[in-house]
């Protein structure tokens, strides 16, 4: 009689933690937002919308360059400084690091640009980007081990930092 309670209550802990289990996994497989393809966001560009890399590399405090090479309408690489709507406020920094910049992620950024000013010691240009609308161009890199498994054409409900949605939406 005991015994029989004993194995009811393990398969019901067991089947809770399965299912549990089960919702994670699918969940990961759920797209939020997809990814754009490259072409796509470079048809899309027009004054004041740029294709962002995130690169601490070239700029040390922002983060965010508009490269040539992605950017024909640019006659050279400008840093941007982003206000607003930007991917930062939404996405998980264990994903995408967005304080050292490791997963090298492009982002379409739609907007008004306010005004340019250049950093008198560096002679950096800066674009300061009222940004609108932002889009991810495929692939999707990230940082964690879901870069292993996790399709690289979306955002997931995982890629994004529910604190920081919370406290946007507040």
């Amino acid at each position: 009689m005991v015994l029989d309670k004993v194995r009811g209550v393990t398969r019901m802990v067991f089947s809770i933690t399965l299912s549990v289990l089960i919702i994670a996994i699918i969940l990961n497989f759920v797209p939020i937002k997809f990814a754009i393809k490259l072409e796509d966001a470079q048809q899309k560009l027009e004054a004041g919308n740029y294709i962002c890399v995130t690169e601490s590399k070239y700029v040390l405090e922002t983060g965010w360059i508009a490269k040539t090479d992605i950017n024909s309408h640019l006659e050279e690489d400008l840093a941007v400084k982003v206000f607003r709507n930007s991917p930062n406020k939404y996405l998980a920094n264990k994903e995408f690091d967005f304080n050292w910049f490791e997963v090298e992620n492009r982002f379409l950024l739609i907007g008004e640009v306010e005004h340019f000013e250049e950093d008198k010691e560096t002679d950096v240009l800066y674009a300061n980007l009222n940004v609108d609308k932002w889009e991810i161009v495929y692939p999707i890199r990230r940082e964690s081990f879901r870069k292993y498994f996790t399709p690289k054409s979306y955002l997931s409900i995982y890629d994004y930092d529910l604190i920081k949605l919370i406290r946007e939406i507040w």
